[in-house]
């Protein structure tokens, strides 16, 4: 108890005296124009691109409302330039001009200059340690912010607002390749409210020059797809969006985004690496970006990135846990530690997004249930992901025997395989990843899908095998799946799983 109480005074003094070194430290400053708190606005602002009003009063915690009598005072006193956006004169932007960018240096120099004095005694070892302890106490507290909701009431799925797009029911469907999500289950989980996702992975394979011209043949049955499910919903009220999955690990990434973009879909979703690219290419377009990440790191790292390059932030977040189906975010032997974690990631993924004006969370990764639902939302999701549920379902656009597969699956069945990429893959066992165990089946040809994939050295053709068990060879083909595939116990429409999961 006396450690606790001597840590207490300690966090406390150290907060005070930082606060009243920075006053005394603004009042020696040249400019004795500026306050603390407007020296603060100055440095959310930052030497970077122009931010939106939003997005500045998201940084400081404060209404937009607060901050504009804060801009008025700082553009009187030029340390800020504020201006509308030419292309939409609806946007008003904000950017340091050149005093307040000093004004902002001689601030971080005055920051520097402290802790580098306060740790001036100590060697690297106590540095270390230090700064080790500091970060779990600021993760305790970053944690202890977002507790689970309790409520004697069952939680929502409210609708989203992404700017002005609508999501009537926050109910996202996996992008599921080869095959399984493509118009059909798109639209179906877009006419209940949702969002249904195409997935673009070798889309093209029932082209017929699929195997001589796999590039045009993905690109082209991509844009038939999008239009297909765009047509179906059209006429339907209330409806949700339809969107693409875009692996980042995919060839011809910008040209399938670009495709996509240019066949109408609403939202382009992508992972399997992280896409740190996917603004520039669709700059110009209203279209939704929502990246897919497995740790709140990930996350922060997509943020900066953006922030820094684009100025631009996430539409929505998926975070899809490590009980998913197909390519996995986490390495084989993090599997057990991540999902022992997972409620834990989704809360410290929320804690990054927080400050952000507009960016909900979406969790995916083994919900099946209306209770895991529930249990999403009240550790911070703000909507879910499910792929697993949606195979087994009239409207899911795969062969029959790959959802008799699903039918027929026992928990023990659920395997983790390597895949020719280098991430572990979820699926069900068949005779073919007893093969895959036993060594390696060397590709019969190669038409470069997956960048990491070598050809040479890989175990086996994952395009190939998944081809196979998409059009019902399932006993030579890889059955991607959750980790929840087993239960399924009947083939149900998709209006039935929204019914379940809202009722």
């Amino acid at each position: 108890m006396e450690l606790t109480k001597k840590l207490n005074e300690i966090l406390v003094s150290l907060f005070n005296s930082v606060l009243k070194m920075e006053e005394d430290a603004i009042k020696e400053s040249s400019r004795h124009n500026l306050s603390i708190t407007e020296v603060h606005t100055l440095a959310a602002i930052g030497a970077g691109k122009a931010k939106t009003m939003t997005q500045v009063a998201a940084s400081l915690k404060i209404s937009v409302s607060t901050l504009t009598v804060a801009i008025n005072k700082l553009v009187d006193k030029k340390y800020v330039n504020r201006f509308r956006v030419p292309e939409d004169r609806r946007i008003v932007k904000i950017e340091l001009t050149q005093e307040g960018i000093e004004a902002v240096q001689e601030h971080e120099d005055f920051h520097n200059a402290m802790v580098g004095d306060a740790i001036a005694a100590l060697n690297e070892e106590e540095l270390k340690l230090l700064v080790q302890s500091l970060d779990n106490i600021n993760e305790f507290f970053k944690t202890q912010r977002l507790k689970p909701i309790r409520s004697d009431e069952p939680l929502k799925l409210v609708p989203l607002m992404l700017g002005q797009l609508e999501i009537p029911v926050p109910i996202f469907q996996g992008g599921m390749g080869i095959g399984v999500s493509l118009s059909r289950l798109a639209a179906a989980v877009a006419k209940c409210g949702g969002v249904g996702v195409i997935s673009t992975a070798q889309s093209g394979y029932l082209e017929p020059d699929f195997a001589t011209n796999t590039k045009e043949a993905n690109l082209r049955a991509l844009k038939k797809y999008i239009k297909e499910a765009i047509n179906e919903i059209k006429d339907v009220p209330r409806k949700g969006i339809i969107a693409v999955n875009v692996m980042c690990a995919a060839r011809h990434y910008e040209e399938t985004v670009e495709t996509a973009i240019e066949a109408g879909a609403q939202m382009i979703i992508s992972g399997a690496g992280l896409p740190t690219s996917l603004p520039g290419i669709c700059k110009g377009s209203k279209v939704k970006l929502v990246p897919i990440v497995s740790s709140a790191r990930a996350t922060a790292l997509i943020l900066k990135s953006w922030a820094k390059k684009y100025n631009r932030v996430p539409d929505a977040v998926i975070f899809e846990g490590p009980m998913a189906g197909g390519h996995l975010g986490f390495k084989e032997e993090q599997l057990e530690d991540a999902q022992e974690k997972f409620y834990q990631s989704i809360m410290e993924i929320k804690a990054e997004l927080q400050d952000l004006p507009n960016c909900p969370l979406i969790v995916g990764g083994g919900i099946y249930t209306k209770e895991d639902v529930q249990k999403a939302l009240s550790y911070g999701a703000d909507g879910v992901q499910l792929g697993t549920r949606f195979v087994t379902t009239e409207e899911c656009d795969v062969h029959p025997k790959f959802k008799e597969a699903y039918l027929k699956a026992k928990k023990e069945d659920m395997v983790v395989i390597k895949s020719p990429v280098g991430m572990p893959g979820r699926a069900i066992a068949t005779p073919f990843t007893k093969k895959v165990e036993q060594g390696r089946i060397p590709p019969e040809r190669c038409n470069g899908c997956l960048i990491p994939c070598k050809a040479d050295v890989a175990p086996y053709c994952i395009t190939d095998a998944l081809i196979r068990a998409a059009k019902g060879d399932v006993e030579n083909g890889l059955v991607f799946s959750g980790s929840n595939a087993y239960r399924a116990e009947k083939i149900e429409k998709v209006e039935d799983i929204f019914r379940e999961l809202t009722s």
